[in-house]
């Protein structure tokens, strides 16, 4: 039995209801999305794809050439850019469909020609593609708020909401966040998004079926594994690289400097003409007063006052007739910068000749670097390095906790290798001596439908996931979590995954009365 695939767009218009075009798609569907990499920095998703080719002959369903081409005089009611994606797979075990993909059509490239191909190339984006374009344009510093609580913030200033959410509650309260957004950047969203989950120490990330995901700190922890691969993969990627280990870790943490009062944080530098009826948009950053060149956050904004933080003349000199009242004046204060909006309706053409922003200025000029090494590693396998920003964090004792469980993670691991015969034949300090040796580092896994069960797998897991990989040859015995999904469906019914892993930290954290310190468990990094 096959995995059973089904592509569907909404031709009748956002949550109007799901048409079915399987009919018309053809073979070479691919899906990729999650979480690319798996280091100690790789913790927040990029942009999901979906892509797929459909049949615009007169073979297609409607048997219209031309059916798929956007713009064109035949072109399918609905077809257009920007409508939504989903695409699902049926596991034939017991039925049960899985949604694989939720996105928008970003691109459509249909083949030209009456004799040619007549096929048309789509492509969809998830959720993160909107995040990647949306700003924070009036998004206020945030003040002693989780983590969490910042993340949801973040996504709900994006148009197009996703499927669904899953917030983890952070573990961590920062004093202050967003006060380094740069509203002026089309990607902040998704930068700030990296950046709160990256002082988090967490994960963000969006399954299979839209629900965008973040998890805290330790959400990860003392999780069991959904499936275990026993040495019934198709491909695997390992290996044993000194550049997958660590001997070093440093951490950077952004302790704030604040104004005690108000000062101007921002301030318009030339006149600026405003036409006859017109209406202008003014972003203006917020710079240190000592040095304008140098960008800073802002707490305690004060509305602007006329005539005080805003003037409009009918002279550029700022001479004439004072205009200020005749205009309307909106405006957006953000944490890094304001946004002013502005109509002349004074019936001549205006001239603003004042414009500032007050409040307490928010300085991230002294950072902090927090370092865990372990010295005997570094001597045996040379150093390896690497630094984290945790762009939030203002507390150096959490980046030093941060740097000392990063390192526990990927330092080698300490093993006693044991003399000739059995266990009971040696004796630690006599016969044998503690040694390290660095686990094989599982970068991927690749599965085929080659059973009934692998079929599951392959549209059951996810993003997120705990799975055990088992491999004979290269002795791989272990457990690792799912950071990326790539499906392909080579032809109708014949799909296959590859899992993007990285490694699960199975160490158990001390539990009060269950757990003995230093013997079955070690201290969990809970700041």
């Amino acid at each position: 039995m096959a995995v059973i695939p089904k592509v569907e767009l909404e031709l009748s218009g956002r949550d109007a209801g799901w048409t079915d075009i399987t009919a018309d798609v053809l073979s070479g569907l691919s899906i990729d999305y999650g979480i690319q990499g798996s280091g100690p920095a790789d913790r927040t998703a990029s942009t999901g794809t979906c892509r797929f080719v459909l049949n615009n002959s007169e073979q297609n369903s409607a048997q219209t050439v031309g059916l798929y081409s956007v713009g064109g005089g035949l072109t399918r009611a609905g077809f257009v850019l920007g409508i939504r994606v989903r695409v699902q797979f049926q596991d034939p075990a017991d039925n049960t469909w899985y949604v694989k993909f939720v996105g928008s059509i970003i691109g459509v490239t249909p083949s030209a020609g009456r004799y040619g191909s007549r096929r048309v190339a789509v492509e969809a984006a998830d959720w993160f593609d909107e995040a990647a374009r949306s700003t924070v344009s009036g998004l206020a510093t945030q003040v002693n708020k989780r983590s969490d609580e910042i993340i949801d913030l973040l996504i709900g200033n994006v148009h197009r909401a996703p499927e669904a959410e899953a917030i983890g509650t952070g573990r961590s309260t920062f004093a202050y966040a967003l006060d380094t957004a740069r509203d002026d950047r089309p990607n902040a969203v998704l930068q700030e998004i990296s950046r709160v989950t990256l002082s988090e120490l967490g994960y963000c990330y969006q399954k299979g079926d839209g629900t965008v995901v973040f998890e805290a700190r330790f959400d990860r922890t003392n999780t069991s594994d959904a499936t275990t691969l026993d040495n019934t993969m198709h491909g695997l990627e390992a290996s044993t690289n000194r550049d997958d280990l660590l001997t070093r870790v440093q951490v950077v943490t952004h302790p704030r400097t604040v104004d005690t009062t108000s000062v101007v944080l921002y301030r318009l530098q030339s006149v600026v003409e405003v036409p006859i009826g017109a209406d202008i948009t003014l972003l203006g950053p917020y710079t240190d007063p000592d040095n304008r060149a140098s960008r800073v956050g802002g707490i305690d904004m004060v509305t602007p006052v006329a005539s005080t933080d805003y003037l409009a003349n009918s002279q550029a000199d700022g001479l004439g007739v004072d205009l200020t009242a005749s205009l309307s004046w909106v405006f957006a204060i953000g944490g890094n910068g304001i946004r002013a909006t502005i109509t002349n309706n004074a019936g001549q053409v205006a001239y603003i000749t004042k414009l500032q922003a007050r409040g307490k200025g928010l300085y991230d000029f002294e950072t902090t670097v927090s370092e865990a090494e372990n010295a005997t590693l570094a001597a045996e396998f040379g150093e390896a390095n690497t630094l984290l920003d945790m762009p939030y964090q203002s507390d150096p004792g959490v980046g030093a906790d941060a740097a000392q469980y990063l390192l526990q993670i990927y330092e080698p691991q300490e093993v006693t290798p044991w003399s000739l015969g059995t266990v009971g034949d040696s004796e630690l300090g006599v016969t044998t001596q503690l040694s390290y040796f660095n686990r094989s580092s599982v970068a991927s896994v690749r599965v085929m439908p080659k059973t009934a069960a692998l079929q599951t797998q392959i549209v059951a897991r996810d993003v997120g996931d705990r799975v055990r990989i088992k491999e004979t040859v290269t002795g791989i015995d272990d457990s690792y979590y799912i950071q990326s999904v790539s499906l392909q469906c080579a032809a109708p019914g014949i799909v296959s995954v590859t899992w993007g892993l990285a490694p699960a930290d199975t160490t158990g954290y001390f539990e009060l009365g269950l757990s003995t310190l230093g013997v079955d468990t070690r201290l969990a990094f809970a700041s």
